[in-house]
């Protein structure tokens, strides 16, 4: 029997198929092969370039790490963390190199997700090498109260030594920002792309305070006398009664500062600076127009405006006229301000008064003492007292220094601790920075200032929210939409003395005590316009918008009775190419924490 020849089913036969088929099948036969494998090299890019983005992942939970380490002032957990940062971030970057990562980077619609990738891996290996090791050996030097004064005087060559690392700090993180913000993440896969732009955020965010503390070491020598005697007027702003800047303007203080060693040398209160017939310096007609003369006749009322450096001039151009004196520069600060470096210092004795504490401090000084006498001689003695010791307890040396920066950084982010120089090399120093205070430039920005139209103590029962949103972008122009909630929150059942309610609206008609009046303070972006307003859910003729420092500022005042809460709302929009995030500045109350923040951007991500 002849035996049996099987064939062997495979290839050729599946070749044969193929080639018996007609033509057109053969193609879509071919195309599906060539598509299938294009999956799988696309699968195998985007598990690459994931895969790598989950490596910076890690980086990003080791930099929090680090980053709460240094905010705590752990100078032996921060280096820990900083070696397992720079672990991380060599692991990142060496997965984004080589002839693999190249080919991923020229592959069609993730390769610029690959290649984005790169950037951030090779930007956090450079931040970790170069600009985060002089950060953890100042906290190191913080921890062991390097920087710390004593009997009241600075180390000023501690304090000079900063500069050179913190602007090679700087330098490295200012590479880094211009080498993210170089990257156009609009095209990147949704993950890949989030995680992007939140690092190019956190880059510029510490950029900009890299910057500021660069600043402060260039600076502080020269502030604290190291080339001569200065002099700084030290305004305590009272929240209770409102004022774009903060509150009414109240004690003042003299601070000398000359070879490191800082004194209160002199104190006034305001209220013995009475009301000028003429301002004490001419005002522009934006400003007459917005504020009115009593910008410049009242010294109280030189923060009626929100720019820092021309309430500084008016308040120091007014000590001039009554005392014959000269400063240099003038800082404000506000009782809540003055709680957080409680927190840090413990309580302070005050002489002939109750300790200052974290948690007491504010609602003495803002509204106790207004509740037990009329006599505004013993509200003035009281605040200076308070200004004075706890000046003095922070210049002896008092408290933790990580709690006490921590205090003075959150001063500063609050919007409740400003000051300006008057000496150029010093202003420039601080020019565009948080501290600054300033109303100017082509930034976009929005600001919601309030001030209290009472003449009462009465902001400090009024508690209030901002909300804002950028809620679309087109042709390069963002619509914003905003929600200001005011509500008066006087004890109730309580009638007010006329120390608190106020005396200008008893007799008026519809005033009842404990009500009070805001005038609310709208500014808008350069180029921006205002587009509608509602004032408790009730549609109102947009309000007289005036030109201020480029920008645009519209009043609108609001009366609340005792318990009333009511809405603000408006609509706006940008200036056309404004597409990147909004700051938002918000007056600080009395009430801790602050409304102030960054609006995100709806434009794309460029």
């Amino acid at each position: 029997m002849s035996p049996v020849v099987r064939r062997r089913r495979g290839r050729r036969p599946l070749l044969r198929r193929l080639a018996r088929a007609p033509r057109q099948r053969r193609v879509l036969l071919v195309g599906g092969g060539v598509l299938a494998a294009v999956v799988l090299v696309g699968g195998w890019f985007a598990w690459t370039v994931w895969q790598a983005a989950d490596e910076l992942q890690e980086v990003e939970r080791q930099g929090r790490l680090l980053r709460a380490e240094l905010v705590d002032g752990d100078a032996d957990g921060a280096a820990r963390a900083l070696e397992a940062f720079q672990e991380a971030a060599a692991d990142a970057e060496a997965a984004t190199d080589g002839p693999t990562w190249w080919v991923a980077e020229h592959a069609p619609v993730l390769g610029d997700d690959a290649e984005g990738v790169a950037v951030a891996a090779r930007v956090l290996s450079d931040i970790g090498d170069e600009a985060l090791p002089p950060l953890v050996d100042a906290a190191a030097d913080v921890t062991a109260r390097t920087f710390n004064p004593t009997r009241h005087r600075f180390p000023l060559a501690a304090i000079a030594a900063t500069q050179e690392p913190a602007a090679a700090s700087e330098a490295v993180f200012a590479d880094a920002a211009s080498q993210l913000s170089g990257v156009d993440s609009s095209g990147f896969t949704g993950p890949v792309g989030r995680r992007f732009d939140d690092l190019r955020r956190l880059v510029l965010q510490a950029r900009s305070t890299l910057g500021s503390v660069y600043r402060a070491a260039e600076m502080m020598p020269t502030l604290l006398g190291r080339d001569g005697p200065r002099d700084y007027l030290l305004v305590m702003q009272n929240n209770a009664e409102l004022r774009p800047l903060g509150g009414l303007a109240g004690s003042i203080s003299l601070v000398h500062a000359e070879d490191g060693r800082v004194d209160i040398t002199d104190q006034m209160a305001s209220s013995r600076l009475g009301i000028l017939e003429e301002p004490v310096l001419p005002l522009d007609e934006e400003e007459q127009q917005l504020f009115g003369s009593q910008l410049g006749r009242f010294f109280r009322n030189a923060n009626l405006t929100p720019h820092v450096p021309r309430a500084a001039e008016l308040m120091a151009a007014r000590w001039r006229s009554e005392t014959g004196q000269e400063v240099d520069g003038v800082f404000l600060v506000d009782p809540v301000a003055i709680a957080y470096l409680l927190a840090a210092t413990g309580p302070v004795p005050v002489p002939g008064y109750p300790d200052a504490t974290s948690t007491n401090v504010v609602p003495a000084v803002e509204n106790e003492i207004y509740l037990q006498t009329y006599d505004a001689g013993v509200h003035d003695d009281f605040q200076n007292a308070v200004a004075k010791a706890v000046f003095n307890a922070f210049a002896g040396g008092a408290g933790d220094p990580a709690e006490l920066i921590r205090a003075l950084v959150t001063g500063v982010a609050e919007g409740r601790i400003r000051m300006h120089s008057f000496e150029e090399p010093v202003q420039d120093a601080v020019e565009g920075t948080a501290i600054a205070g300033q109303v100017a430039g082509e930034e976009p920005a929005l600001g919601v200032y309030l001030s209290d139209k009472t003449e009462s103590k009465m902001s400090y029962y009024l508690r209030y929210t901002v909300d804002v949103v950028a809620r679309s972008c087109a042709g390069s122009v963002q619509e914003v939409t905003g929600v200001v909630t005011l509500h008066n929150d006087p004890p109730d059942g309580v009638p007010l003395p006329k120390s608190v309610a106020g005396f200008r609206p008893v007799g008026q008609p519809g005033y009842v005590n404990g009500q009070q009046s805001v005038l609310l303070y709208l500014m808008g972006p350069p180029g921006g316009t205002l587009e509608k307003l509602e004032i408790g859910e009730q549609d109102m003729t947009l309000p007289v918008v005036y030109p201020y420092r480029d920008r645009w500022i519209a009043p609108v005042t609001v009366t609340l009775d005792p318990e009333e809460e009511t809405t603000v709302e408006f609509l706006l929009r940008g200036g056309r190419g404004q597409t990147e995030d909004l700051d938002l500045q918000v007056t600080p109350g009395s009430a801790f924490g602050s409304e102030s923040g960054t609006v995100r951007s709806a434009c794309p991500s460029r």
